[in-house]
Order: C-alpha cells, then sequence, then structure tokens
C-alpha cells in the first residue's frame, strides 16, 4: 500500500543541548532547593551541576538513546505510531469510496 505520508523509519538523532535546554528550564521553574533537598545535597551541588555536568549527562543519554520527556508528553513508539497511520489511511480510503457519507441514506 502506499502510503500518502512520508514515512521517515530512521530513529532521530537526539539533541544533548536540547534535553540540557528542558533539564535547565525545568530546574529554574522549580528551583534549586527543592531539587537540592530531594537529593539530599547542598544548593551550591546542584548549582555547580550547571556548569557542566549536566551538559555531560545529556550527552551521556544522548549515547544510550535515551531522550527526556516532559511528564505531560505522550511517547508511542514508532512503529505503533505507523501502525495507527495506516489503520487511518485505510479508514480515510474505504470512507471515500462510499456512496453516500455516514448518517445520510
Amino acid at each position: 500500500m502506499n502510503n500518502a505520508m512520508a514515512r521517515n523509519s530512521e530513529m532521530p538523532k537526539l539533541n544533548p543541548v536540547a534535553m540540557e535546554s528542558l533539564i535547565l528550564n525545568r530546574l529554574a521553574s522549580v528551583g534549586q532547593k527543592p531539587v537540592a533537598d530531594a537529593m539530599g545535597v547542598d544548593e551550591a551541588m546542584v548549582s555547580r551541576w550547571k556548569t557542566g555536568q549536566i551538559s555531560n549527562f545529556c550527552k551521556f543519554l544522548a549515547e544510550l538513546g535515551i531522550q527526556l520527556a516532559p511528564p505531560d508528553a505522550v511517547l508511542v513508539r514508532r512503529d505503533y505510531l505507523f501502525s495507527m497511520e495506516t489503520l487511518a489511511e485505510i479508514g480515510m480510503k474505504a470512507e471515500r469510496m462510499r456512496p453516500e457519507p455516514l448518517g445520510f441514506s
């Protein structure tokens, strides 16, 4: 079946700089003190992490193929998404072939 959408089956490259930005923005909104308290470290330690440690950790995660996602994100596997696109495409094709629109017979 020809797919109407161009599907890229290649895994996307993870961007450590984008990950670092996400972490730093979240840290700015939450604050260093609550994070330090939760981890049982001094607030100054969290501040020091911002100058290199977070960047290195993001590179580490990217190399392992692990990506960050905000808590409100919904993550699905690539093959699942392709399957859902295929089912939607089949349904739309069947609907276009219908002699009358649904509910108007």
